[in-house]
């Protein structure tokens, strides 16, 4: 075999055999580690960065990146710019973004677990609020460390009763359960498997190698997508719902959901998703919303 040909082969193993992630390494939680460990988004993700950095560099990598998602329901409202101001804030350094759509496998791939008790509403509610347009994407660094955690304790909790008021959600607005407007990686092993939810094979592997490169900087790698990611939201300022009549019958009430949530103009399927976010059923047990 010529050398030429042994380089070739070896770039297609490096691809083509996706190296198995130490997740015990990437994650702090026993049931996480053994839950994730068969997981192929994980296995696809950790394929990426090994191939781009190198096993020993993929885990720093993991470990020393955060990531950070706003969604489209804080696009639509409009406080994409206040989320990213508090994140600087508290001392984030932004190593790359780009504009992120998920569809509808998306949307399942990314809260598989928590949507294991989710209703039919909830369901159509989250891939309506998907199907508004694109989000932001943004992976951190912090200078004291650990940012992924940082990230996930700083965005507050999806209940609005009882979150600090300068958490990311409160920052957004996040007025419920549903429309909780930020999303961050857990923990390390969760930024290795959500590259791989919201990104291609190559888009991941030029966004991997360009933050790695990144160094210190300000948000001038958030402005062109930012700008991006507002202009697919003409016309959609936050504005309260307006009082309408609710189907008493649950099977009524959801042909109406549907109908709503339906109608092609962004700004219409905003005020809609709004609207039903506060009344929709959203576990399948009943025990909250």
């Amino acid at each position: 075999m010529t050398a030429h040909a042994e380089e070739k082969a070896d770039e297609a193993a490096m691809w083509g055999d996706m190296p198995v992630p130490p997740v015990d390494q990437l994650t702090g939680e026993p049931e996480k580690a053994v839950r994730y460990g068969a997981d192929p988004l994980v296995r696809e993700g950790w394929a990426t960065l090994v191939g781009v950095l190198g096993p020993d560099e993929a885990l720093r990598f993991a470990c020393e990146t955060g990531l950070l998602w706003l969604r489209p329901d804080v696009a639509a409202a409009g406080a994409a710019g206040e989320v990213i101001e508090r994140v600087a804030g508290a001392r984030f350094v932004p190593v790359g973004a780009c504009a992120v759509r998920l569809d509808r496998g998306g949307v399942r791939a990314l809260w598989w677990w928590q949507l294991t008790r989710a209703t039919a509403e909830r369901l159509l509610l989250l891939d309506a609020v998907a199907a508004l347009g694109p989000g932001l994407l943004v992976l951190y660094r912090h200078p004291q460390g650990d940012p992924a955690v940082r990230l996930t304790r700083l965005k507050g909790g999806n209940d609005p009763a009882g979150r600090p008021r300068d958490s990311l959600r409160s920052v957004a607005g996040s007025p419920n359960r549903l429309l909780t407007m930020v999303h961050t990686s857990d923990d390390p092993l969760d930024v290795v498997r959500e590259l791989a939810v919201f990104l291609t094979w190559q888009e991941r592997a030029e966004l991997v190698a360009s933050a790695w490169a990144s160094g210190p900087g300000g948000s001038s790698v958030i402005e062109t997508p930012l700008a991006a990611v507002r202009s697919a939201y003409p016309g959609c300022p936050p504005a309260p719902p307006g009082a309408r009549r609710v189907p008493g019958w649950r099977g009524e009430a959801f042909a109406a959901l549907v109908r709503d949530i339906a109608v092609p103009q962004t700004p219409q399927r905003w005020a809609a998703v709004r609207d039903w976010s506060r009344r929709a059923p959203l576990l399948n047990d009943g025990s909250g919303r």
